[in-house]
């Protein structure tokens, strides 16, 4: 904590400023084995990045996520993102996936995630349940961030 004396000599504490936010449209999909991934967007607070997206599991009613597909996600350069939580909604063949990550240095950059495996839980009432099947992937995205045509507006916004 850091303290400066005022004009009048009272003393006050500094507070930091404000944390930006940003949000961006990633709008990314890959199919793979019946399975559809689509990262719907990248959002900066403060020191926290938030990935979220969706998981469509077609042809297969009798299945759903069992566990949050492990998205690692990295820079051009290969640096990869601290992953510090994650979170899926299931809901039946959809499902909202959302990944926390510690906001990389410099945010506009050329991303690449991965996900190589996805987790399926048969869930038909009454029956004994059946052990999780794993689907291997992979599911590959590559993005940058801005989208080119915003990206000279924001590299100056976003200067720390």
């Amino acid at each position: 904590m850091h303290e400066s004396v005022g004009p009048l000599g009272q003393v006050a504490e500094r507070v930091p400023p404000p944390a930006r936010s940003w949000a961006f449209a990633v709008n990314s999909t890959v199919d793979c084995s019946d399975i559809e991934i689509t990262l719907l967007s990248f959002v900066v607070v403060g020191e926290f990045a938030r990935v979220t997206g969706l998981v469509r599991i077609r042809s297969r009613p009798n299945v759903r996520l069992a566990s949050v597909p492990s998205l690692s996600l990295a820079t051009a350069d290969g640096s990869p993102l601290a992953l510090l939580s994650a979170h899926v909604l299931p809901h039946g063949d959809m499902a909202w996936v959302s990944w926390l990550y510690r906001r990389p240095q410099h945010v506009l950059n050329e991303y690449e995630g991965r996900i190589d495996r996805v987790d399926l839980d048969h869930h038909v009432g009454g029956r004994v349940p059946r052990p999780h099947e794993p689907q291997p992937g992979a599911w590959v995205f590559r993005f940058r961030l801005p989208p080119a045509p915003v990206a000279s507006r924001m590299i100056a916004a976003l200067a720390d």
